[in-house]
């Protein structure tokens, strides 16, 4: 029973697949790429496991619901077989997240099938969703909003000319609001008193700027705009006016599950979850004043499938643009000197590209660098005195698309040494870090420590760094305006931090323009 492999190995011409774990459902896609490299999807496979069930009453997944996603997957391994499937990634999303024997079940799964489990973040979700849409949608020249709705929650995605300012997700999941608050007469009533509780986090989301460009994606995304094309309340399947959607809400309220069931062609799992789904979509929509949605066929299987074809240069490069854009929107939020934090990420990497033999971190680290000295003063926001730990603490709460636990925890302590005392496994999140991590911290807290001192007092006159290392000391030649000595004197004061990180003294040459 093969194992999953790396898309990167896998031949152009074998079948790749994918595995959506969902709360109402578990969808399997498999996919042959096409000329151009990409995935064109061959088959598609649902199963009708809603774990969201008990996952939202209970917490946890009974013997029966498990039995039944075993089952499922007894069944994608069949497929998989059958079709000579090479590469496979599986993911689950709310559910399993939310359960507390989720992974339990993956390792069950894994076991039983040899099909691997990857338990993604919402904010994960939500990068590959909008992978997928921006494949179909052009998002260039828009402030677009994008709503992934799913069985467990939601995944609200702002893009600015394209590019990922802000992704949060909200538990706010068609089948979570099922569970949470029955079928009787008052759910409408009790579901916009619920959703009224999450407007406030909603608004922080969206801000004020009103989205030109809504989209809206999910199995009930799609059901919503077929539906209203049958009915003849929009003209198209693709797309629905705010107006429109008010319109479908007040008729699938008038009739039974049973009802849309029997004349609205609905499937039973469909039936009771497009409502809700309906009413997250309108309240959004009029949050961020959308005054219509489009419907693309995008997914969250569709961005697996185009995630894994992508090579790791494009992926560093989508992670870049990403990362560069959140920090880009911290600007007003939280009242960064861009100028200055330019300047200070321009030293910081020409020190990281220089001393490349000395830390030996890769591209990834580099990055990592690139955002910390970027968003390093974002702390002053909450007060200046201390700012380096609410820097930390803001990175860490902050949703950051294409980066791992471990990579945020680099980035939070990177920013967090940036000042003041050094690492200590007295400190929490240092504490928690592995070894390999730690001495990342060390490394790029210690470039960034140098960069911050070489723009002392903003004066931005270091114009050039030369970095040589000769036996046990790290020279730094510096080429600028006026007589650098107050920069000189900064970069000394760090030289106790450098040889603690490198094991090196710090030596400083002066070349002035004067």
């Amino acid at each position: 029973m093969p194992n999953n492999i790396d898309a990167n190995t896998a031949s152009s011409d074998a079948h790749i697949a994918a595995i959506d774990v969902g709360s109402n459902a578990m969808r399997l896609g498999i996919a042959a790429r096409n000329n151009d490299g990409l995935p064109e999807i061959i088959l598609r496979h649902r199963e009708a496991v809603r774990l969201g069930h008990d996952a939202f009453t209970s917490g946890t997944l009974s013997k029966t619901t498990q039995d039944e996603a075993v089952a499922a997957f007894h069944q994608f391994r069949r497929f998989l077989d059958q079709h000579h499937v090479q590469t496979l990634r599986g993911t689950a999303t709310s559910a399993m997240r939310d359960s507390s024997n989720g992974r339990e079940l993956a390792r069950r799964i894994a076991a039983e099938t040899g099909i691997k489990l990857d338990i993604i973040s919402g904010e994960e979700e939500a990068r590959l969703v909008h992978y997928s849409i921006a494949h179909r949608v052009d998002l260039h020249g828009h402030f677009a909003l994008l709503i992934d709705i799913g069985g467990g929650s939601v995944e609200i995605t702002l893009c600015d000319d394209g590019e990922i300012v802000a992704a949060q997700s909200f538990k706010i999941g068609t089948v979570r609001l099922l569970e949470m608050l029955g079928e009787g007469d008052n759910f409408n009533a009790l579901l916009r008193e619920y959703i009224d509780g999450a407007r406030k986090k909603l608004r922080e989301q969206i801000g004020k700027r009103r989205a030109d460009l809504c989209v809206g994606t999910g199995g009930n995304a799609l059901a919503i705009g077929d539906l209203a094309y049958q009915l003849e309340i929009s003209e198209s399947a693709e797309r629905i006016s705010h107006q429109q959607l008010a319109i479908l809400i007040d008729r699938l309220s008038g009739i039974s599950i049973e009802q849309r069931i029997r004349d609205l062609g609905l499937r039973p799992d469909r039936a009771d979850v497009i409502l809700p789904a309906a009413m997250v979509f309108s309240e959004i929509m009029q949050l961020a004043g959308a005054e219509s949605m489009c419907f693309p066929d995008a997914s969250l299987l569709d961005g697996i499938l185009l995630d894994m074809v992508n090579s790791k240069k494009n992926l560093l490069r989508s992670r870049r643009r990403n990362l560069l854009a959140w920090a880009k929107s911290l600007k007003k939020k939280y009242h960064v000197d861009q100028p200055y934090a330019k300047a200070v990420t321009r030293l910081a990497l020409s020190l990281f590209d220089q001393t490349h033999d000395l830390h030996q971190l890769g591209n990834s680290d580099r990055l990592l660098l690139e955002i910390a000295a970027r968003v390093h003063e974002i702390g002053m926001y909450i007060r200046v005195g201390g700012h380096h730990r609410h820097a930390a603490y803001l990175i860490m709460a902050a949703p950051l698309l294409g980066v791992s636990d471990s990579e945020k925890s680099v980035l939070a302590q990177t920013v967090r040494y940036q000042r003041k005392a050094a690492p200590n496994d007295a400190h929490e999140g240092f504490a928690a870090l592995n070894e390999d991590d730690r001495h990342k911290v060390w490394h790029l807290s210690a470039l960034l420590r140098l960069a911050i001192a070489l723009n002392k007092d903003r004066r931005d006159r270091v114009q050039a760094i030369e970095a040589e290392i000769n036996d046990d000391v790290l020279n730094l030649h510096l080429d600028g305006q006026g007589d650098l000595l107050l920069e000189r004197w900064a970069v000394l004061k760090v030289a106790d931090y450098v040889q603690q990180a490198f094991d090196l003294k710090l030596h400083i040459d002066l070349n002035i323009d004067v």
